[in-house]
Parts: C-alpha cells; structure tokens; sequence
C-alpha cells in the first residue's frame, strides 16, 4: 500500500512537471515547422544550375528522355564529392550502369521500374579522382542510347569539403536546427560551388520533407529539363 502511495505522488509529480513544460515543447515543435517552411529552397536555383539548351544537346532517341544528375549541359566536367552519387533523369529507362570511364567493366547495374525518376547509388564506394560513366539504357537491349561522364573530385578537395561539411552540421546541431535545415545548408554549401548533383543529393536526404521542399523537388525537371 505505501509502495503504491509513492508510485501514485511520483506520477502526479511527474505529470504536473510534464504539464508544465508542455506548452513550451509544443512551442518549440511548431517554430521547427515553420522554420521548415520557410527555408528557402527556391532561392538555390538562383545560383544558375546547367539548363537544357534550346537545341536539347545529347539526350538519346526518346525526346522525353532528359538526364537532370549528373548532368553538365555548359560543356564543363562533372564534379562530384558523394562516393555514392544520386541519379535523376526525366522519362521512361529500363536500366542504368555505372563504369570507370571509357571501359566496360561494370561496377553496378540496376533494372529500372517504370515511372521512376531517381537512384542512390549502390555498388562500391567510388574512388576519389577517378572518372566514371553513368550508362543510360532506354530498352533491354544490351546497347546503352548514351552515358553522362563525371568524376568523383580529388582526396585532398574531397576531404577538405567533409571537414568543412562536419563542421556546419555540428554547429547547426549545437544551436538546434532540424534535419531538414541542416540539409539545406549543405545544399546551399555545393550550390555556391556548382556542384549540382550533390546539391541535389542534399535536398534528396530529407526523410520528412517540408512543403517548400517537396516542390522543390517537384520543380526538379522543369529547372533543368525545360
């Protein structure tokens, strides 16, 4: 009977304290969604990524079909620092490789469902400095319509960046920011650099994504497609 007197006064303490500090952590979830929202996720476009040109350039035999990451359509090489880079593209493919550049070893091949636009990476981490091919195949044939070539950036600028990335999360982490802010940084961090598919890769992370960052993701092919 004393044991369950005390288990009683301790739940009751514990639910006023509970009571108590309530409406400060709702205060504190709602500011983190609208700190969410307002992030602003459009504002990287700004910072010029490639757009198709009016000519279209390289796409394949399917003019629907648009490659939107990795992708350069200025002409510049394709630099990225993710060892497990993320692929996006516009239109209907049956499968994707990826090879060292220029050869046909085959480090990673993935059969594509119909209606999907993107994929993570998924085969050995890829090797800084090294160049790759991204293989694009519009039909079960064994002859890939074309390939995107990009490169994984050297050690010392690839480690140079993560430790520059670290810092920013960890000091995000300390004032409190959500994963999604923490992203954002990261993206806004590539998109000063012009490193789009990692840009991109950042915004993809985000398991819980605002609505700013939805039609962020949404507005994807009409940024680099149209």
């Amino acid at each position: 009977m004393k044991t369950h007197k005390i288990l009683t006064i301790c739940w009751l303490s514990f639910s006023l304290i509970f009571c108590q500090f309530l409406p400060q952590l709702l205060e504190q979830s709602a500011r983190a969604e609208t700190e969410r929202q307002k992030l602003p996720w459009d504002k990287l476009y700004e910072k010029e990524p490639p757009r198709r040109e009016e000519t279209g350039g390289s796409r394949g035999s399917n003019v629907e079909l648009c490659t939107i990451s990795p992708e350069s359509l200025s002409g510049e090489a394709i630099r990225i620092w993710s060892d497990r880079p993320l692929f996006i593209w516009q239109g209907n493919i049956s499968k994707i490789e990826v090879r060292k550049r220029r050869s046909t070893q085959v480090l990673w091949s993935e059969k594509i469902a119909n209606n999907r636009n993107s994929i993570v990476y998924n085969g050995p981490l890829l090797q800084p400095g090294e160049n790759y091919d991204w293989a694009i195949f519009e039909d079960v044939s064994n002859i890939p319509s074309f390939q995107v070539s990009f490169q994984v950036i050297p050690s010392n600028e690839r480690d140079r960046i993560t430790v520059d990335l670290n810092k920013l999360e960890t000091q995000l982490q300390q004032e409190g920011a959500t994963p999604e802010k923490i992203a954002y940084a990261k993206a806004n961090y590539f998109a000063e650099r012009q490193m789009w598919p990692d840009v991109l890769r950042s915004a993809y992370e985000v398991k819980n994504p605002s609505e700013t960052l939805t039609k962020f993701i949404q507005n994807i092919p009409k940024q680099f497609c149209e």
